[in-house]
């Protein structure tokens, strides 16, 4: 009896192109797809400030502040080329100096 070596294949990671037509639903006032870039993108915005605050309490307070400035700015956002996950670490980064600088 032969048997064949099932394939799995790891599940999609979601496409620049769906994150930016989230952040197009954030510039309309969709909750929703606010709730979902939340979703997908929180633990990389945590982990980014966490690196260098290390401090649980600073880092939500960071982590809020730049999903806060994110959806402040989906608009601005979506006139250049940068992806999704690029736009909230630069944005995280912007945070955590203003924060340390405070």
């Amino acid at each position: 009896m032969h048997l064949r070596a099932q394939r799995t294949y790891p599940r999609p990671r979601p496409s620049s192109a769906t994150d930016r037509v989230l952040v197009q639903r954030i510039t309309r006032g969709d909750e929703t797809a606010f709730s979902e870039l939340l979703a997908r993108y929180r633990s990389t915005v945590y982990a980014t400030a966490y690196a260098v605050l290390l401090d649980p309490e600073q880092v939500a307070a960071v982590v809020t502040d730049a999903f806060e400035e994110a959806r402040r700015t989906a608009a601005e956002f979506l006139d250049t080329q940068g992806s999704v996950s690029g736009w909230l670490t630069h944005l995280t980064r912007l945070r955590i100096a203003r924060h340390r600088a405070a």
